[in-house]
């Protein structure tokens, strides 16, 4: 027992020294490995073993050049801005409205796909991607309006429904992102709210 824990420190020792000698902070490898922050800190305390792959990539990091580090630990800073994949609720309000109109919504976000409906039976997929040279989340969808729905700009889809694409640009959701969208040239204010991560 104490042969196997000693075993563990040393594990700990060597993530710590990895993560002081990149200057890398708890943080930014649970986000560069896409884990929890708490994660990490389970590793570095020893509370749970160290994964071999997780010691593989530290090892990895360590025997790439500059300016293959510094591409490597800049998606850190990307993935700060990115959308998380998870579960989020969505509000709309129509922005040129006499009277406060609004609906909801909610969406699931896993691995640039988006999955989502609201209240009224309206049923949206679509898309989002992280633009690194304008530092938001590009969000496309495509809105299925049932039969004889309206949306909150007022416009009618009709007996039959009607399919409308929309697109749009979101800060990360930390934990609400808001953004204006045009829906049949009309204005919708529309809030996303990060509600919690997808089960494994």
């Amino acid at each position: 027992m104490r042969f196997s824990h000693n075993l563990q420190v040393m594990a700990d020792i060597s993530l710590k020294d990895s993560l002081k000698q990149l200057g890398l902070k708890q943080i930014e490898l649970a986000q560069l490995i896409s884990v929890s922050p708490r994660t990490i800190s389970q590793w570095t305390s020893g509370d749970v073993a160290l994964p071999g792959p997780v010691t593989a990539y530290m090892h990895l990091l360590k025997t790439l050049t500059p300016i293959q580090r510094a591409t490597e630990l800049a998606r850190v800073k990307g993935r700060a801005k990115m959308l998380d994949d998870g579960v989020y609720s969505l509000t709309y309000f129509g922005a040129d409205c006499e009277q406060p109109c609004s609906a909801s919504g909610l969406a699931v976000l896993r691995s640039g796909k988006i999955l989502g409906s609201d209240r009224h039976g309206g049923v949206f997929t679509g898309s989002y991607a992280y633009d690194a040279a304008r530092k938001t989340n590009t969000v496309h969808v495509r809105l299925k309006v049932p039969d004889g729905g309206v949306l909150v700009t007022g416009f009618a889809a009709g007996s039959e429904g009607v399919t409308l694409d929309i697109a749009g640009s979101f800060e990360r959701a930390a934990p609400t992102s808001t953004a204006t969208v045009e829906v049949e040239g009309a204005p919708v204010d529309v809030r996303l709210t990060y509600l919690g991560a997808l089960p494994h």
